[in-house]
């Protein structure tokens, strides 16, 4: 899944951490700003997909699991 939330989603977990909040209130954050963008996902589902796109953005890869230039 590829969206226009992605950027905003990790940039927000981003600043947060930068910030010097805890990974697990960015982690929320990153969530709420998804769920704005897809409030018909399941709030599982949801964390899911953060999770896997701020694995992919720590491997260093894209929103679709492509090496980022």
């Amino acid at each position: 899944m590829s969206c226009q939330c992605h950027d905003a989603t990790i940039r927000t977990y981003n600043e947060m951490t930068n910030a010097g909040q805890r990974e697990d209130r960015a982690y929320d954050a990153a969530v709420k700003v998804f769920r704005y963008y897809h409030p018909d996902r399941s709030r599982v589902e949801s964390y899911q997909v953060v999770a896997d796109w701020l694995e992919q953005h720590e491997a260093g890869l894209d929103a679709n699991g492509q090496p980022s230039e």
